[in-house]
Protein backbone atom coordinates (compact mmCIF):
# COMPACT_ATOMS: atom_id res chain seq x y z
CA UNK A 1 0.00 0.00 0.00
CA UNK A 2 1.65 3.46 -1.30
CA UNK A 3 2.23 5.98 1.54
CA UNK A 4 -1.06 8.66 1.59
CA UNK A 5 0.20 12.13 0.68
CA UNK A 6 -1.20 15.29 1.85
CA UNK A 7 -2.42 17.56 -1.28
CA UNK A 8 -2.64 21.34 -0.26
CA UNK A 9 -5.10 23.37 -1.97
CA UNK A 10 -5.04 26.69 -2.84
CA UNK A 11 -8.12 28.47 -3.29
CA UNK A 12 -7.80 30.96 -6.37
CA UNK A 13 -8.81 34.63 -5.85
CA UNK A 14 -11.94 34.34 -8.35
CA UNK A 15 -13.49 30.87 -6.31
CA UNK A 16 -16.13 31.72 -3.45
CA UNK A 17 -16.57 30.14 -0.44
CA UNK A 18 -19.26 29.13 1.99
CA UNK A 19 -17.79 32.05 4.79
CA UNK A 20 -18.08 34.54 1.96
CA UNK A 21 -22.36 34.09 2.05
CA UNK A 22 -22.19 34.58 -1.60
CA UNK A 23 -21.81 31.13 -2.66
CA UNK A 24 -24.97 29.34 -4.93
CA UNK A 25 -26.47 25.95 -3.43
CA UNK A 26 -24.70 23.95 -6.17
CA UNK A 27 -21.49 24.97 -5.41
CA UNK A 28 -21.77 24.15 -1.95
CA UNK A 29 -23.28 20.81 -3.06
CA UNK A 30 -20.21 20.24 -5.39
CA UNK A 31 -18.24 21.21 -2.16
CA UNK A 32 -20.00 18.87 0.39
CA UNK A 33 -20.37 15.87 -2.75
CA UNK A 34 -16.22 16.10 -2.67
CA UNK A 35 -15.75 16.26 0.94
CA UNK A 36 -18.19 13.12 1.93
CA UNK A 37 -15.93 10.90 -1.12
CA UNK A 38 -12.99 12.02 0.98
CA UNK A 39 -13.98 11.35 3.73
CA UNK A 40 -15.04 7.48 2.44
CA UNK A 41 -11.81 7.18 0.58
CA UNK A 42 -10.01 7.95 4.12
CA UNK A 43 -12.88 5.73 6.11
CA UNK A 44 -11.71 2.61 3.54
CA UNK A 45 -7.94 3.52 4.23
CA UNK A 46 -8.30 3.50 8.03
CA UNK A 47 -10.14 0.41 7.64
CA UNK A 48 -7.38 -0.98 5.73
CA UNK A 49 -5.16 0.07 7.93
CA UNK A 50 -6.57 -1.00 11.27
CA UNK A 51 -6.50 -5.09 9.31
CA UNK A 52 -2.64 -4.19 8.68
CA UNK A 53 -2.13 -3.32 12.71
CA UNK A 54 -4.59 -6.37 13.53
CA UNK A 55 -2.13 -8.64 11.40
CA UNK A 56 1.09 -7.62 13.06
CA UNK A 57 -0.36 -7.61 16.30
CA UNK A 58 -1.51 -10.98 15.70
CA UNK A 59 2.11 -12.27 14.53
CA UNK A 60 3.45 -10.06 17.61
CA UNK A 61 1.40 -11.91 20.10
CA UNK A 62 2.19 -15.44 19.05
CA UNK A 63 5.99 -14.65 18.88
CA UNK A 64 5.91 -13.10 22.23
CA UNK A 65 3.71 -15.70 23.83
CA UNK A 66 5.61 -18.82 22.10
CA UNK A 67 8.00 -21.28 24.10
CA UNK A 68 11.22 -20.59 23.85
CA UNK A 69 12.48 -23.31 21.23
CA UNK A 70 9.51 -21.92 18.91
CA UNK A 71 10.40 -18.41 19.31
CA UNK A 72 14.05 -19.35 18.02
CA UNK A 73 13.03 -21.16 15.53
CA UNK A 74 10.53 -18.63 14.35
CA UNK A 75 13.19 -16.15 14.84
CA UNK A 76 15.42 -18.07 12.59
CA UNK A 77 12.95 -18.35 10.22
CA UNK A 78 12.50 -14.05 9.59
CA UNK A 79 16.43 -14.33 9.38
CA UNK A 80 17.04 -12.89 12.54
CA UNK A 81 18.90 -15.57 14.73
CA UNK A 82 20.46 -17.82 12.03
CA UNK A 83 23.55 -15.03 11.30
CA UNK A 84 26.89 -15.34 13.41
CA UNK A 85 27.64 -12.28 15.89
CA UNK A 86 29.96 -9.78 14.59
CA UNK A 87 32.89 -11.01 17.01
CA UNK A 88 32.18 -14.44 15.74
CA UNK A 89 32.22 -15.65 19.28
CA UNK A 90 28.71 -17.11 20.71
CA UNK A 91 27.04 -14.95 23.52
CA UNK A 92 27.93 -15.94 27.03
CA UNK A 93 24.72 -16.48 29.36
CA UNK A 94 25.32 -14.75 32.73
CA UNK A 95 25.97 -17.16 35.50
CA UNK A 96 23.17 -18.02 37.98
CA UNK A 97 24.46 -17.52 41.33
CA UNK A 98 20.62 -16.91 43.59
CA UNK A 99 20.92 -20.23 45.63
CA UNK A 100 17.42 -20.70 45.27
CA UNK A 101 17.51 -20.87 41.77
CA UNK A 102 20.10 -22.98 42.01
CA UNK A 103 18.39 -25.29 44.26
CA UNK A 104 15.57 -25.48 41.91
CA UNK A 105 17.12 -26.50 39.08
CA UNK A 106 19.21 -29.01 40.67
CA UNK A 107 15.99 -30.35 41.95
CA UNK A 108 13.90 -30.51 38.27
CA UNK A 109 17.41 -32.05 37.00
CA UNK A 110 17.63 -34.77 39.65
CA UNK A 111 13.67 -35.29 38.77
CA UNK A 112 14.39 -35.55 34.99
CA UNK A 113 17.31 -37.71 35.59
CA UNK A 114 14.72 -40.30 37.91
CA UNK A 115 12.01 -40.11 35.09
CA UNK A 116 14.47 -41.23 32.16
CA UNK A 117 15.83 -43.55 34.24
CA UNK A 118 12.35 -45.52 35.28
CA UNK A 119 11.34 -45.08 31.33
CA UNK A 120 14.71 -46.76 30.50
CA UNK A 121 13.96 -49.55 32.56
CA UNK A 122 10.92 -49.62 31.53
CA UNK A 123 11.87 -49.77 28.47
CA UNK A 124 13.94 -52.89 29.12
CA UNK A 125 11.62 -54.66 31.46
CA UNK A 126 9.08 -55.26 28.16
CA UNK A 127 11.92 -56.32 25.72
Amino acid sequence: MAPRTVKRRRRSKGQLTAAGGSGSAATLLAQVTELVSANQALVRENRELHVVIARVTKAVDVVSSAPRANRRSLQETAGRGGAPRANGRRRQRRRVTDPASLERRRAALAKARQVLAEKRAAEKATS
